[in-house]
């Protein structure tokens, strides 16, 4: 068995809690925003045709920044309460939505998604939950905000944003692939294929680090050997439903729990070695099951239900598999992975009826709230998620009209460097009001930067970027 030195732990919690944002410190600084009306054409969309990739980017953004004002509105408490619930932070319910937000900055940024992003992740310092035990800095769900981190620091290039990722994970690389394997799962239930496998693999291709990427495959085809089920071509949502039937008795398949899969097999496969020794593997179980999938599409409004296989219990569409389904199919036309002559006309056909549960306040309704199993949903039953998901799907979906794209696609190109050194105290103009008083302030404060220009060392200004290179 693979030992975890105790000093490993003690540094990893230590580091956890340092990237913790400070007790009092205040919200995102989101500036008031406006929510972009929606296109000409509305919600509407024709199931027999490709979609108007304006009018798809349209939607998106006027759906993407409706939540971002709903957040706005809720503001940060601490010590939490349930007050914060539905407030931004670094969660899986939030992480997935602003996964969909960076997929949708990649488009276009009309709305300020990034710089929304970059104010999150600022404000939690980069961190992630779960540093109060060893259980939780392997949850699974903590890690899923890394994506977000790793999206800014392929555009920064600045190591502290994912170096508290790049610490926790390194934690988790011992427990995935314990020998003899141990009787309980470290992901033990399917949404975490979602959640974390995605951004192991990103971690791998953004540092050139391998192991990143082997500890995950051993987790994930141990997670598979326990909850796949080759019989439905499904996976079952943990060890518990494998015996489970519905009201109808019928096997339940959760409908979100397998839309996280495909997602995050769409995700890893993306950033995953084209030669990666069991990349065929994934390739087989993402196809298998988007054939199975296919093949349980509501013809009424080209959705699916939340139990896949008992569309009573509970009936009625489900947006946030549906959502998470309609990118993963989209996703795999526009890599090649699947045939579009049979997948496109489910596609379109999805995306018509989902588009088409947005609500009057610019959110996707249906969205079954965070739980385990199949319950119901209505039309004011909103979710973060589901607006990730929504933003996934609508971003390739738009894209359904162009040439296949290769994969593992490319990282993204980095951005500039930045024309001003940013500090603690920042550049500012003088004073409007010109008093004496306020002149003398400003006076003192740039001097003090001027200071810390002149006389601290800075690694990519001195010559110490090679350092971190090499470490």
């Amino acid at each position: 068995m693979i030992a975890v030195p105790a000093r490993m732990l003690a540094s990893a919690l230590a580091i956890t809690l340092l990237a913790s944002p400070a007790v009092g410190q205040s919200a995102p600084p989101v500036a008031e925003r406006v929510i972009p009306p929606l296109p000409p054409q509305g919600l509407r969309f024709d199931p027999a045709a490709l979609p108007d990739r304006a009018q798809v980017l349209a939607v998106l953004n006027h759906t993407a920044a409706a939540q971002m004002v709903q957040l706005q509105r809720r503001p940060i408490h601490i010590p939490a309460t349930l007050a914060n619930r539905g407030s931004i932070n670094v969660n899986w319910i939030s992480a997935t939505y602003l996964i969909g937000l960076a997929r949708l900055a990649r488009e276009q940024d009309s709305i300020g998604a990034r710089d929304y992003l970059r104010s999150v992740a600022e404000h939690y310092n980069f961190g992630l939950l779960g540093g109060w035990s060893p259980r939780n800095m392997l949850d699974a769900d903590n890690i899923a905000i890394g994506d977000v981190y790793q999206e800014l620091y392929a555009l920064s290039g600045s190591p502290g944003e994912i170096g508290p990722l790049r610490q926790r994970l390194d934690y988790t690389l011992p427990y995935l692939q314990m020998e003899p394997e141990p009787a309980k799962l470290v992901w033990w239930w399917c949404d975490a294929l979602f959640m974390a496998p995605p951004v192991y693999a990103r971690m791998a291709a953004l540092t050139g680090d391998d192991r990143y990427l082997h500890a995950m495959d051993e987790q994930w085809w141990r997670i598979h050997d326990r909850l796949w089920s080759s019989e439905h071509g499904l996976f079952f949502r943990d060890e518990r439903f494998i015996t489970r039937t519905t009201a109808n008795g019928q096997p339940v398949f959760w409908g979100r729990g397998n839309g996280w899969v495909v997602a995050g097999l769409a995700r890893t496969l993306e950033v995953m070695p084209a030669d990666f020794a069991s990349r065929e593997r994934y390739l087989q179980v993402f196809r298998t099951m988007m054939a199975r999938i296919a093949s349980l599409q509501r013809a009424q409004d080209g959705l699916w239900t939340t139990s896949l296989l008992d569309p009573q219990d509970p009936a009625g569409p489900e947006t946030t598999g549906s959502a998470f389904y309609i990118y993963a199919m989209a996703w795999g036309i526009n890599h090649g992975v699947l045939d579009r002559a049979t997948y496109q006309p489910l596609v379109l056909k999805g995306w018509t009826g989902l588009a088409s549960l947005i609500q009057p306040n610019g959110l996707l309704g249906h969205a079954q709230r965070a739980g385990d199993q199949p319950e119901p949903s209505g039309p004011g039953d909103h979710a973060l998620y589901g607006t990730g998901g929504f933003l996934l799907a609508g971003t390739e979906v738009m894209k359904l009209g162009q040439a296949v794209r290769a994969l593992p696609e490319a990282e993204l190109v980095r951005d500039p460097p930045p024309t001003e050194t940013r500090l603690p105290i920042a550049k500012r103009p003088p004073p409007a009001d010109g008093t004496a008083e306020a002149m003398a302030g400003w006076a003192r404060a740039q001097a003090e930067r001027q200071a810390m220009i002149d006389l601290g060392y800075d690694p990519l200004l001195d010559g110490g970027e090679t350092l971190d290179r090499e470490r």
